[in-house]
């Protein structure tokens, strides 16, 4: 890992192998039924160090594989510690192993902040390149870091002392200990109250040193306890041990099957069942505190009986509670989602019918199908069909914003073209000359429109993010043939000027010659003959409208 944060990817594929066979370990010991917390914990926080990974985050992510880590290790600790219960030979050795074990992790995990602290000074040294002062912040912040760290692990240490001891001295005491080696358990309790104190003042050589003599005393009392109570002990412990372990598992049986039974809400769907279940339930664990062993494993097995039935009377009524509202959640969702199309569809029509017809015919079209999907009860086809219905008309109409605010921009630069029509059509926005552009029967172009086509080039540079159609069109004198070639050769010659002598790209322009066929005016009078030869320049706003 290099000073600005960058993290090995070896290293990273490490950390997580770690933690993966940490927690396949924990597996393997049955910690997700010993220790379901702890282990739960952990695969959660490996989780989150995988999706670190993904999300480009490899220093969180080995943070969190490591502590996935350590929780499995925990878990595991625990797992050995419950195990080590249920056997009679090795339990004290066992339990000590496990809870020093757990108490290391825990020292572990104090060292690993401290590497985290430096690596964050290491950050700040490099930061300091950049800003001095912001370096001796964090440099200063890391001294103390380092320094909390040392301290947390020269408690952690002592207190790990501390815990053996007062394992060692539980197992003491009930091994006989207050009979047999009382002096030597008194002395041992002394110590360790004399090495919490000296911990929590801060006195770390000291509380050492107490914890050492603790330890010493302690097992003193626990050999000379064990030696004094094996021979008339050994077979009541273990009967007693086997039938409190009978009672435990029969606890943990009934308890799987209340917790079945809560989760279909067996209380209300089987309340008189269940109650007996959770009745008996509770007389089973007052029987086991008790010692009253017997009957706490006959009472568990009550409750055990009683919640099973519980559940499987609540089961298919809860299931059919859940099928049924998660129909009525689905026909709610049908039928807002078409609301929200319909509302969308009433308001604000205008742009959108006008701008962008097909988009919002289109939408109209998937409305009517949903509203069909919920009358055929077709509810997921309704919501698929409505929602695209409502994306469409909000495109539709977001789109037609921007269209009507474009096409007005253009319009507003059209004003300074001299002698021409402006105005919107079907394709997009229009720039029109008509009269004498061109002489009768003729394709080149009267000289006085240069400059008028100097300022309509200006318009179209202006705008570049649009094709540029431009359309020939004639009055009805002569034949049809005649001038559908003679308004081609007209709108090829003016796409030529436009291209030639003002600089604009001929693959934005596209001529075509229209003839007589869409004409503006009566073609009877001369007014009506001169406004339809006319050159329309078509910048295709609309064009997406084609396109969808």
């Amino acid at each position: 890992m290099s000073c600005a944060g960058t993290v090995d990817p070896i290293l990273l594929e490490t950390s997580l192998n770690d933690a993966q066979n940490a927690i396949s370990e924990a597996r393997r010991m049955e910690a997700e039924e010993y220790a379901t917390e702890t282990f739960s914990k952990a695969t959660r926080l490996f989780e989150g160090a995988q999706q670190a990974q993904r999300d480009g985050d490899g220093i969180l992510s080995i943070e969190l594989a490591f502590w996935a880590g350590m929780e499995s290790q925990v878990a595991g600790a625990q797992t050995r510690q419950r195990i080590a219960k249920n056997r009679i030979d090795e339990a004290d050795a066992e339990t000590l192993r496990a809870v020093i074990q757990e108490m290391e992790y825990k020292t572990r995990a104090a060292q690993v902040r401290q590497l985290i602290a430096e690596e964050k000074t290491r950050r700040a040294l490099a930061r300091a390149l950049r800003a001095e002062q912001q370096a001796i912040a964090a440099h200063e912040e890391s001294i103390q870091a380092r320094k909390d760290t040392q301290n947390t692990l020269f408690r952690t240490q002592i207190q790990v002392a501390i815990e053996r001891v007062n394992i060692i001295l539980d197992n003491a005491k009930e091994a006989g200990a207050l009979t047999y080696a009382e002096d030597n358990y008194r002395a041992a309790k002394d110590l360790v109250a004399q090495a919490s104190a000296a911990v929590a003042q801060g006195n770390f050589e000291e509380a050492k040193s107490l914890a050492t003599q603790a330890e010493n005393d302690a097992n003193k009392a626990k050999i000379a306890a064990v030696a004094g109570a094996s021979a008339d002990a050994s077979e009541s412990q273990a009967a007693k041990l086997e039938a409190h372990t009978n009672a435990k598992v029969a606890l943990a049986q009934a308890q799987f099957e209340i917790d079945r039974a809560e989760k279909v809400n067996a209380f209300e769907h089987a309340a008189e069942v269940f109650q007996r279940a959770m009745t008996s339930f509770e007389g089973a664990n007052i029987a086991l505190k008790r010692k009253q062993y017997d009957q706490a494993v006959r009472l568990a097995m009550q409750a055990e009986s009683s919640a099973h039935d519980a559940f499987s009377t609540a089961e298919p009524i809860n299931r059919e509670r859940l099928a049924r509202e998660a129909l009525e959640e689905q026909i709610a969702q049908a039928k807002d989602t078409v609301f929200r199309a319909e509302e969308a569809l009433n308001e604000q029509a205008s742009a959108a019918t006008t701008l962008l017809p097909v988009l919002h015919e289109r939408a109209k079209t998937l409305l009517s199908d949903a509203k069909k999907a919920i009358a055929d009860e077709n509810y997921t086809h309704a919501i698929t069909a409505a929602q695209q219905s409502y994306d469409r008309l909000r495109a539709a109409i977001e789109k037609g914003k921007e269209i009507e605010a474009a096409e007005g921009e253009i319009l507003e630069a059209a004003t300074a073209v001299s002698d021409a029509e402006t105005g919107r059509t079907e394709k997009g926005t229009l720039i029109r000359f008509s009269g004498d552009l061109f002489q009768q029967g003729s394709s080149s172009i009267n000289p006085k429109f240069f400059p008028k086509i100097d300022q309509l080039a200006e318009v179209l540079k202006t705008f570049t993010d649009y094709q540029v159609r431009i359309e020939g069109h004639s009055d009805s004198s002569g034949g049809i043939d005649v001038n559908l070639r003679l308004t081609q050769r007209r709108a090829d010659a003016f796409k030529k000027y436009l291209a030639e002598k003002c600089g604009v790209p001929l693959e934005r322009m596209t001529a075509i010659g229209l003839g007589e066929a869409t004409p503006i005016a009566d073609n009877n009078f001369q007014v009506g003959r001169d406004r339809n030869r006319r050159i329309d320049t078509i910048l295709l706003t609309r064009e997406i409208e084609n396109q969808e």
